[in-house]
């Protein structure tokens, strides 16, 4: 089924009561609305193009709408590291369920992306993404029809952070619902994502030690006081001759090292690697286009910008996180750690004095919440649940 299209999940006779729905209906396509059928029952609601300002960006997005009348409460959805735009099914997936909860839902596209919004694709910072989150906020808190004191955050990876960051930096955000968000930070969710997926494929062990060294270095390059330098050390010297002992002599010099001496060293090492099946998760090769794209002093500023990236602290924002929580995870994510992801959200919130929390595991759901390529059963029921008992209809 098509979801930008009329759908009925009903039988009716001819007759008046016929007639008026199917020229319900046609009066509903004329106004741009939407009728999405979910259990068996049909819920009204409409799409309206939106556009609002991220600092110089001009961000295109698509705020769903229930036809019940307003001010509604509302959710802005928050993309993972991917930034999938307004067309993924997936984000239309969540408008579509989200807004059967009476809640207004607006997704939109980074910038750059889809061609719709302004700017240009490529690395940004958690800072620049917490503002932009922040001005979806704003812009829907600046809406006749949507309550000003009711608008929330849904993110999913990537966006968990988001989530974190915004409602500790902005007290008009009602509430947030991280889904697959770290509670680590972005170094140690790396280094884990490597070594879970390692060993998902079926990699040796010392397959799996040599990916996740080479993740290490690869974290610690961009470092002024290096994380895994001991571990790594360790690590090279049980595993023998092979690339990683170059790259620890680049990531841990004995001498000051030329930018651009850096820059084709790692370049080198990259590529004499990308082929090795270990590699797999190292995802060189969209690291090793970029690299080789790069100046010297092009560098210099990723550096910086993956240094700033790299050492971002739930802890710092978590324990000042004052309003509601859902978080969810997926017991088989191997892309998050959950269980110390869990234990830290707990911690943290707990550290804030926050007692509205929630946090659901979901047995057998993937990073994304899939259980056998669908949503795992009851999410959407939970966040709606959830939000229904926040009271903010």
């Amino acid at each position: 089924m098509n979801k930008n299209q009329c759908s009925f999940n009903y039988n009716f006779s001819i007759g008046i009561e016929s007639t008026f729905l199917i020229l319900l209906c046609a009066l509903l396509l004329i106004c741009g609305c939407v009728i999405y059928a979910q259990d068996n029952r049909a819920k009204l609601f409409f799409d309206e193009e939106v556009t609002f300002k991220s600092g110089s960006n001009e961000i295109f997005g698509i705020l769903t709408l229930p036809t019940t009348e307003g001010p509604h409460p509302a959710i802005v959805l928050l993309h993972g590291s991917d930034r999938a735009g307004v067309d993924s099914p997936y984000y239309k997936d969540h408008s579509y369920n989200l807004v059967q909860s009476r809640f207004a839902v607006l997704r939109y596209d980074g910038p750059g992306w889809g061609g719709r919004s302004s700017g240009s694709p490529g690395f940004e910072t958690l800072e620049y993404r917490t503002q932009e989150a922040i001005s979806a906020v704003k812009y829907l808190q600046s809406r006749a029809d949507i309550k000003s004191d009711a608008v929330g955050l849904w993110g999913i990876s990537q966006g968990g952070w988001i989530c974190q960051m915004a409602a500790a930096s902005y007290d008009q955000i009602a509430f947030i619902i991280p889904v697959s968000g770290p509670g680590v930070t972005p170094a140690e969710q790396e280094v884990y994502r490597v070594e879970m997926q390692s060993r998902a494929m079926g990699f040796s062990e010392d397959e799996v030690a040599k990916a996740v060294l080479i993740r290490r270095l690869m974290v610690d390059v961009f470092l002024i006081e290096p994380k895994y330098e001991a571990v790594n050390y360790d690590q090279a010297k049980r595993l023998g001759e092979g690339p990683w002992n170059e790259l620890i002599e680049l990531v841990y010099p004995q001498e000051l090292i030329d930018s651009g001496q850096e820059l084709g060293s790692l370049n080198k090492i990259f590529t004499a690697i990308k082929d090795e099946p270990w590699t797999k998760f190292l995802h060189l090769e969209q690291v090793l286009p970029m690299f080789k794209s790069l100046s010297p002093e092009q560098w210099e500023v990723v550096k910086l910008q993956f240094r700033s990236l790299m050492i971002v602290d739930p802890a710092d924002y978590l324990t000042k996180v004052y309003i509601p929580v859902l978080a969810i995870f997926g017991q088989d994510d191997t892309t998050v750690p959950v269980a110390k992801s869990v234990a830290l959200y707990e911690k943290y919130l707990r550290e804030a004095g926050n007692k509205n929390v929630m946090i659901k595991i979901f047995p057998n759901a993937t990073h994304s919440i899939y259980v056998k390529g669908e949503f795992a059963p009851d999410y959407f029921k939970t966040i709606s649940d959830w939000l229904r008992g926040l009271s903010l209809e």
